[in-house]
């Protein structure tokens, strides 16, 4: 018998179709036992960190100017290192109870690597936020004030604080955090390491 007389046989074609489903099947449960390592770096956006939303694409930092010691600057000062950036107020409840934690995480870090840039979004201006710092005995981070709430309304955070963003080295947002949290949390200071040493955040 010849080929072209096999292939008219409907026997011919339900061997092969079945024949060509079974090896289909032993790929696809082979697939599902075998997972491939593509990406097996840790999961940082947990616990604390679990609100922690990253910009997608990261955005760079705005060069809006606030006050520091008198002067303006802007984050744009502070190029070469990661920052976090924290807007907070002396009306803000949430704000006060989150300032010490910041303060501790600080206290974690060198900062000519890492710095809390904690700016009170705050229109009774420096003097009252640099007099609620005394009162939490905030010992690490330094006064930034932002009275007339530019920078602030400019990165959506004016109507809610606390806001915090993080910034890498090279001034590119890498996400933010919306409310408070114990930012000398385990979790946060995985987050912190791991954007200092550039590596890729994920959840």
């Amino acid at each position: 018998m010849q080929l072209r007389d096999y292939l008219k046989m409907p026997r011919f074609w339900l061997m092969i179709w079945g024949g060509l489903g079974a090896v289909i099947m032993v790929y696809v449960i082979i697939s599902a036992l075998i997972k491939p390592n593509i990406d097996n770096s840790p999961a940082f956006l947990t616990g604390e960190m679990a609100d922690f939303t990253l910009a997608f694409p990261p955005r760079n930092a705005p060069a809006i100017p606030f006050e520091h010691k008198g002067e303006m600057i802007s984050l744009e000062d502070f190029k070469g290192k990661t920052v976090l950036v924290n807007f907070w107020a002396t009306w803000c409840p949430p704000c006060l109870k989150e300032l010490p934690s910041l303060n501790r995480l600080q206290n974690q870090f060198d900062k000519t690597r890492f710095e809390v840039v904690a700016i009170a979004a705050d229109p009774r201006g420096p003097e009252a936020a640099g007099a609620y710092l005394d009162k939490l005995e905030i010992d690490q981070l330094d006064l930034y004030a932002d009275p007339r709430l530019l920078f602030a309304s400019a990165i959506g955070g004016a109507n809610i604080l606390p806001v915090s963003i993080l910034y890498s080295a090279n001034g590119r947002e890498i996400g933010r955090l919306t409310g408070e949290a114990v930012w000398d949390s385990p979790e946060a200071i995985r987050l912190i390491n791991a954007a200092i040493k550039g590596q890729k955040i994920k959840r």
